[in-house]
Order: structure tokens, then C-alpha cells, then sequence
């Protein structure tokens, strides 16, 4: 362990939501003037939007904070709609699937280059990846590959996939954070050419097809986990703690589904809900077999009885668990209650498990 602390950040998927979790995290990190010590964040979906507007964006945290909460309050799901529906933009993606259906080829233009046009007119999204703002910072944005199933992560160091290589092309950050939030139920996957080198030094044209980041790993734990090998990916941290913004909805009482297309959504997010407790478990036991020094697992759903000491004024899991998962406008109170408690809740699990960071 290094005397200065190396903190890996993981900032979950979850639309808006996420985001706003994660920014109300990012500011309790913040106050404890602990975001210096960040050396690498992990961002899925809506954890990727931060996580770029952050590692990418102003480097003083009160105008990163107001670009953030600007963003929130506006949406962007009415620019998605304006920018689909333009005559260019439709003739676009018409052609693109004519000729997807004649060729039976991924459709090369879909609405989700609609997010990617409406991320690069913003200053952070038109950034390439390895431009990050921060001194020492790495960044991890991660996406689905169709094809394969592994994970397709977009980094400043560097950017790569498994099976095969890294990626030598330039890469926008629009364009990471659009394929890491291209939740497959609103948005189509994102295709892009790209020429991979593979660990002998060979190199491919491979055409990539790419989904939500969070259906691989929502909790964007993965690339910070400790024993990690350097044979097997390119994405290897030394870190000292994890915190992890966790913005998922927490485990409800649900009416068993009738009919099957209600029954087979029902049984993804059961399924999906399994996975994500796998991941929530290597991160607890990290921390109990001393792999890491310390962690603090900021999650929106916990139920609020089991936090280790109380929380005066806490704002309860019943306020903000049902909010959806999409990139509409923000109301202010939604905005207020969810990036509250995710201050409240990290602040307090830093301190009751972290003392040593202040």
C-alpha cells in the first residue's frame, strides 16, 4: 500500500439517475478533499456521462458541479428527438436499415449517433480520450460488445477488447459515453469500425457492435478490482480503496407477471439483478480478505436500516428508489433528493469504514 491513498471511483449505470447519485458521491469526495487521490474512474450509462463530464470537463469542481447540474435539468431526450427526426438524420437511418436488411449487416446508422452528435456539441464530449483534465487521472467508459459479450472499454490509457486487442483509432469521448448509454430497451447499438492490434502486434479491421455498458457490468467494478493479470486485459489498477456510486433500485416486492412479454422483461431483471449482487459481493469481499485497504459502497437502494450509525434527516430509499431510468429533465426536488442521499450515505460509510481517510 502507498502512503498517499489510490482510489479507484466506480460510478454505476442507471440514466439520470445515476448521474445524479453519483455527482451527490462526487461532492461528499469533495468536501473531504479527497478527489485528488482518485486514479482511476469507471463510469457505465449514466455513470460514464459523469464520469467524462468530470474527468473531462472543468478541472475547478464548482463549474464542473453547475455543467452537471445544467445538463440534468435540461435533458437531453428532447434533443435525441430533435436531432432523429431531422430530414438528413432520417434519410440516414432509413437507408441505413434498408441496406442493413439487404445485407444482413449491422445497421450502421441508428438514433444513437443522434446522443453522439448531442454529446459533441459539448465542450467535454468533443475531447479525444487520452485529453483528460485531471493530472494523474485514468478513466475506464465501458460498453458491450454484441458479437463476442465481453466488455469493449474505452480508456485514456488506453482502449481495448479482449478477444481482440487494443483499438488504435482515435476516439471521442461522445463517442464512448453514447455506446456505454445505449440502454438496448430506448436505444439501438452503436457500430463502429474500428482497427484492433492483438498482443502479438497483429493488426484488424473488425466491425464493432456496441450496447449499454451495464448489461456486461452495471456497477462499472470490473476494470478496479484487485487481481486483475496483465495477461488477460489491458485495464490493471493499483488502488488502495474502491467507492463505488452505486445507483440501483434495490431489491422490491414485485406482482408476478401474467403475460409473456411482462414475464420475460420480469426475468431479465431478475437475472440482470443476480449479476449485479455477484459483482456487489466481490467488491465486500475485496475489502473483508484485506485485497484493498478500504471500501465504501454508496448504494441509492440499500435498505436504510442497516446503516451502520443513524442519519439525521436522511433522505429515506422510498424517495428516490422509483425514479426511471432515462436522460428526461430533471425536476429540482428529484435532483436535490437523489445526489443527497448519495452525499449522506458516503459520507457516512467513509467515515465509519475509511477513518483513515479523513
Amino acid at each position: 500500500m502507498s502512503e498517499t491513498p489510490r482510489i479507484g471511483l466506480a460510478l454505476s449505470g442507471g440514466g439520470f439517475r445515476a448521474t445524479a447519485f453519483g455527482l451527490g458521491c462526487l461532492r461528499a469526495l469533495h468536501d473531504r478533499d479527497l478527489l485528488k487521490h482518485v486514479r482511476v474512474v469507471s463510469g457505465i450509462s449514466g455513470g460514464s456521462l459523469l464520469a467524462a463530464m468530470w474527468a473531462y470537463g472543468p478541472r475547478g469542481f464548482v463549474d464542473f458541479d453547475a455543467s452537471v447540474v445544467g445538463l440534468l435539468r435540461s435533458g437531453i431526450q428532447e434533443e435525441l428527438v430533435r436531432r432523429t427526426f431531422t430530414p438528413w438524420a432520417m434519410a440516414r437511418n432509413v437507408g441505413s436499415a434498408v441496406s442493413a436488411g439487404t445485407n444482413r449487416q449491422p445497421r450502421s446508422r441508428t438514433r444513437t449517433d443522434s446522443l453522439v452528435a448531442a454529446l459533441q456539441a459539448r465542450p467535454f464530449g468533443q475531447r479525444t480520450l487520452p485529453e483528460v483534465s485531471h493530472t494523474d487521472l485514468a478513466t475506464v467508459i465501458s460498453a458491450t460488445d454484441m458479437t463476442s459479450g465481453n466488455a469493449v472499454r474505452f480508456g485514456s490509457q488506453v482502449s481495448s477488447c479482449s478477444p481482440y486487442g487494443e483499438i488504435t483509432n482515435p476516439v471521442t469521448v461522445a463517442e464512448a459515453v453514447a455506446a456505454s448509454a445505449a440502454y438496448p430497451v430506448l436505444l439501438p447499438a452503436l457500430t463502429r469500425d474500428y482497427t484492433f492490434r492483438d498482443r502479438s502486434g497483429k493488426a484488424s479491421n473488425r466491425r464493432v457492435v456496441m450496447t449499454d455498458g451495464g448489461v456486461y457490468d452495471n456497477l462499472g467494478l470490473s476494470p478496479l478490482m484487485p487481481g486483475r493479470s496483465p495477461l488477460h486485459t489491458d485495464h490493471v489498477y493499483d488502488l488502495d480503496y474502491l467507492i463505488a456510486a452505486d445507483a440501483g433500485p434495490g431489491r422490491s416486492e414485485r406482482t408476478a407477471a401474467r403475460f409473456w412479454p411482462s414475464r420475460i422483461k420480469q426475468t431479465f431483471e431478475i437475472t440482470h439483478g443476480k449479476t449485479q449482487d455477484a459483482s456487489r459481493a466481490r467488491i465486500h469481499l475485496a475489502g473483508e480478505t484485506r485485497q484493498v485497504r478500504g471500501f465504501v459502497h454508496a448504494y441509492l437502494g440499500m435498505n436504510d436500516r442497516n446503516l451502520p450509525v443513524p442519519v439525521p434527516d436522511l433522505v429515506s430509499r422510498d424517495a428516490v428508489e422509483r425514479y426511471p431510468t432515462n436522460f428526461a429533465s430533471m425536476t429540482d426536488t428529484a435532483l436535490s433528493a437523489i445526489s443527497v442521499r448519495a452525499e449522506q450515505l458516503t459520507r457516512v460509510l467513509l467515515s465509519h469504514y475509511c477513518p483513515d481517510l479523513g
